[in-house]
């Protein structure tokens, strides 16, 4: 073999090596880019694995079932009457509503006092409560509903209400009203008004 041919076999070998060092390396980038990747997979699957432990623990929901007991309040006076929610719906004190601060909006909870045993399904519209301590704030009809009106608070248990609670609960969220009874007719002093019996024989 000639010195010419050896020169040319040896520069096409050389340009040969130059070429694949490049490509090695950015086979084994792709390869350790790969596992990183599925690294990362497995740490998120873990996370998310490890939250839903963390929110069966705290009763905190993120999309997931509600179950949860703790205190509750209620809210309902004059001026937050028909103030607009986080739905953006007017809030109305005489309908089945509650305040949650993680449940989605427009979802049901089943709530039940342990206090009277009594329970209501009600409708997520509103974030809160900011009190510390309380786990849901509820509109004044269904607070009147569980009977703590007078006490302001109580302790409850929540839950995400089922198919068939939802169906059962009254149409539209619509809870009896929350006026006061009729006062009776008064006189032009404020006294009350007595009809006059007339007695026998007399006029």
């Amino acid at each position: 073999m000639s010195a010419l041919r050896r020169a040319l076999l040896g520069s096409v070998f050389v340009t040969t090596a130059l070429f694949a060092l490049p490509t090695a390396h950015a086979a084994a980038a792709d390869a350790q880019s790969g596992t990183a990747w599925a690294e990362s997979v497995q740490k998120a699957l873990a996370a998310r694995d490890a939250q839903d432990e963390t929110d069966a623990d705290t009763g905190s929901v993120s999309g997931r079932a509600v179950s949860q007991t703790g205190m509750a309040s209620w809210y309902g006076a004059a001026h937050q009457h028909l103030h607009r929610t986080s739905s953006g719906a007017r809030f109305d004190r005489n309908r089945l509503t509650a305040a949650h601060p993680t449940a989605p909006l427009g979802s049901k909870l089943r709530v039940t006092s342990e206090e009277t045993g009594r329970s209501v399904v009600v409708t997520v519209n509103d974030r809160g409560p900011y009190s510390h301590g309380r786990i849901i704030d509820l509109s004044a009809a269904a607070a009147a509903q569980l009977g703590m009106l007078h006490s302001g608070v109580a302790h409850v248990s929540v839950q995400t209400a089922t198919p068939e609670e939802v169906a059962a609960a009254p149409e539209g969220d619509a809870a009896p009203s929350l006026t006061a009874p009729p006062k009776p007719a008064t006189g032009k002093r404020g006294r009350p008004l007595h009809l006059q019996r007339k007695r026998f024989g007399h006029p």
